[in-house]
């Protein structure tokens, strides 16, 4: 043993870095919520109270369990890779995740869980899986795959600063800390290192058990619990943890994963098997209780108190793999007679691919090939849901919205009308027979489509049930897709854009075009005086002040091949294959310049923009929201007419003790806003009156009322809408 400890402190003195990788993927843009790519299997799981934090593939998902069955997903973030463990820990009087995963450590600050923010994302160990997460103190312990260990100091959580690395322990697969010791599972044999000094860990003892596959490893009365996942659960008496003594060894079964405790019983996550109890009041000897099968394979468990009718009642949380993946609420109020109370499933991948998408009222409208149109609720930019789905036929590549109806381009099938007042019941109602449909756009009762070898088609839709053709443009330009601003409108063949006066609108004049491009355009966007044309791996920037002679002023490098640009305020963002959303900054548009990204999303086809809210379709990912973050807050254009009923989120948030609450209104109405605890009592009344259409600030002090949760609600017309703040006192 002597020799052992002597070889460990001299690698761990050859590997303590001085600084850490911190990993690039994204720049002034926060990736909020997906419809459509898929959850994927449960991993990891951390329990406190009814609060529940879960990982689902490379989303972190957090759910409110106050009502076991019946628990309300409330918050989430999605991360750049796997998410495999999962603790909480308070920083400076605010509650954090630590996660590990893939290469990476993250931070999330989960202070109010119904908005989680990333603050932090670290590259511990390129080209390994970080399995395990623990943390004491300020410091966080990673056991990090073939990286070995890796200790940071987490006391600044935006910059995690890296004390000491261990690379001499094997493959690392837990983590566990136990008053000064962390005991580290490490594939055939655990270990334990005493951390009274995080910086300088000494090594105090191995424990080699039985053998197998020591996949995690936890601490009770003196005695560790090794789950063999290959199976078994060992025993092991770590009175003196540098004598570690084998004890006994249980044939717990296949895919033995992790042990957690509560009272004089161990919960035991045993795969397909589900989970496993034992009784623990002779600590040396468990004694099987009974088992509980879950819904899916049980990966990992976390114990938490649910506080039903006064009285705090046991539960056992458990993370499911496939084939059922999602996270089990097991009632453990007796051991004896578990019960599962709830299940959340996963969401399963969407079918179909996602093309274009159009924004409108809270809602985003995707083509969605084969699949149809797809209606999506992006009220909650971080909790996206699906509302209703069209069986259209045919093959549906673009979409506008004009009121109850959307506006579906088919490719060879037309235009399709879509009743779309009821969206979690959207109705095909009509099909126009144009030539091949193959892009669309809006303006006023005008719809345009670029319609093939008949160029630019023209679709009145002032009756918007019953839309009528009024002819083409001809087919001396091959119409590809189309976009229209104002009084213009342009049609890219992918080798050039035509551009048309569009002052009459049943009768375009067809003006000047762009010269040929470089490798090709597939779709584009048109703001004010100028044109924004992707080409290959670039945005070229065209004024068309003069629609008789286009002209090129400036291109930006995007890095992919982009197939479509949308434009608001001073950025025009473009969906780039292989690289991405990317943000450029044209508030100047002769000097275009990157001002945000976010990489790595494949096939990125369709954008559409409102707000600081960008929403990219990916085809087989389906629908991601972005936020640029360079956005930081509504225009104070108070004249501004909305699309609808709108309430915004308070800011700040959180807040202490005031903060200021944004209404929008279409038109005067009669509107009611109060605010209601976490028991439902209302504890303030900020409106209840006649507003007039347009934006109104209502502001509210909570100085009388103390730290929490609160909802505000407002009620205008016959619409409810309501949204969390956060008080932290």
């Amino acid at each position: 043993m002597k020799t052992y400890k002597q070889f460990f402190l001299i690698l761990v003195s050859l590997t303590i870095f001085s600084h850490q990788l911190i990993a690039q993927e994204f720049q002034n843009m926060t990736l909020l919520g997906n419809f459509g790519k898929g959850e994927g299997e449960s991993k990891a799981v951390f329990a406190a109270g009814s609060l529940v934090y879960y990982g689902l593939g490379n989303k972190l998902q957090i759910a409110s369990f106050s009502n076991p069955q019946n628990p309300v997903k409330i918050g989430s973030v999605i991360l750049s890779d796997i998410i495999e463990d999962v603790v909480r820990t308070s920083i400076g009087g605010n509650q954090h995740l630590v996660l590990s995963g893939g290469s990476n450590m993250w931070l999330i600050n989960v202070q109010n869980p119904t908005t989680p923010s990333l603050v932090a994302s670290v590259e511990v160990a390129p080209g390994t899986t970080c399995e395990g997460i623990a943390t004491s103190g300020t410091y966080a312990y990673v056991a990090a795959g073939g990286g070995g260990l890796k200790i940071y100091n987490i006391a600044t959580p935006s910059s995690p600063v890296l004390v000491t690395s261990i690379d001499s322990l094997e493959y690392c697969e837990s983590v566990v800390i136990s008053g000064q010791y962390a005991y580290i599972a490490a594939g055939s044999r655990s270990h334990i290192l005493d951390i009274t000094n995080p910086a300088a860990p000494i090594y105090i003892g191995r424990i080699d058990g039985y053998g197998g596959d020591h996949q995690y490893i936890n601490v009770r009365s003196g005695y560790a619990y090794v789950c063999n996942y290959d199976a078994s659960l060992a025993v092991v008496n770590v009175t003196n943890p540098s004598n570690p003594v084998n004890v006994m060894e249980i044939p717990s079964g296949y895919r033995t994963a992790r042990i957690i405790f509560d009272g004089n019983y161990g919960y035991v996550a045993v795969g397909d098997s589900g989970v496993k109890i034992y009784n623990l009041v002779t600590p040396s000897s468990p004694v099987f209780v009974t088992q509980i099968q879950t819904t899916g394979r049980a990966a990992s468990l976390y114990y938490g108190a649910i506080t039903i009718g006064g009285t705090p009642t046991g539960h056992i949380f458990v993370a499911n793999r496939n084939p059922a993946p999602g996270i089990s609420a097991i009632n453990v109020s007796n051991p004896q007679v578990p019960v599962t109370t709830s299940f959340l499933a996963a969401i399963p991948s969407a079918t179909g691919t996602a093309y274009i998408p159009f924004y409108s009222d809270g809602k985003v409208y995707v083509a969605y090939g084969t699949a149809g149109l797809r209606i999506i609720d992006v009220t909650n930019p971080s909790n996206v849901n699906l509302l209703g789905t069209a069986d259209l036929g045919g093959d549906s590549r673009a979409v506008v919205v004009s009121g109850n109806y959307a506006y579906v381009a088919a490719r060879d099938s037309g235009v399709y009308v879509v009743d779309v007042t009821n969206p979690s019941s959207p109705i095909k109602i009509k099909t126009l027979q144009t030539p091949r449909a193959r892009g669309i756009s809006i303006n006023g009762s005008m719809v345009y489509v670029a319609a093939s070898d008949s160029g630019m088609g023209m679709i009145d839709i002032v009756n918007p049930s019953n839309p009528i053709i009024i002819g083409y443009t001809g087919s001396d330009v091959y119409g590809e897709n189309i976009a229209v601003n104002g009084n213009v409108a342009g049609i890219t063949d992918y080798g050039r854009i035509t551009f048309y006066d569009i002052t009459n609108p049943v009768a375009p004049v067809k003006k000047g075009s762009t010269g040929s491009f470089t490798t090709g355009n597939e779709g584009f966007s048109i703001n004010g005086n100028y044109s924004f044309i992707p080409d290959g791996d670039s945005l070229k920037i065209y004024n068309i002040s003069d629609l008789m002679s286009p002209t090129y002023i400036s291109k930006v490098r995007t890095g992919g091949y982009g197939y479509l640009s949308a434009v608001d305020g001073d950025y025009c963002y473009v969906a780039s294959e292989g690289t991405g959303i990317r943000a450029i900054n044209i508030s100047n548009p002769s000097a275009p310049v990157e001002a945000g990204f976010y990489d790595g999303v494949p096939q990125s086809r369709g954008v559409a923009v409102y707000g600081k809210y960008v929403y990219v379709t990916e085809k087989g990912d389906g629908l991601t929201v972005y936020s640029n973050d360079l956005v930081t807050s509504l225009e104070d254009d108070e004249t501004i007419i909305p699309e609808n009923i709108t309430l915004y989120q308070n800011y700040p948030n959180p807040f202490n003790p005031t903060t200021n609450i944004l209404i929008e209104l279409k038109a005067t109405a009669f509107v009611s806003l109060e605010v209601f605890n976490s028991l439902g009592e209302r504890v303030a009344v900020l409106l209840n009156n006649q507003l007039s259409a347009g934006s109104t600030r209502v502001s509210f002090d909570a100085s009388s009322l103390s730290t929490g949760v609160y909802l505000y609600r407002l009620n205008a017309n016959g619409v409810t809408i309501g949204k969390k703040m956060m008080l932290i006192k």
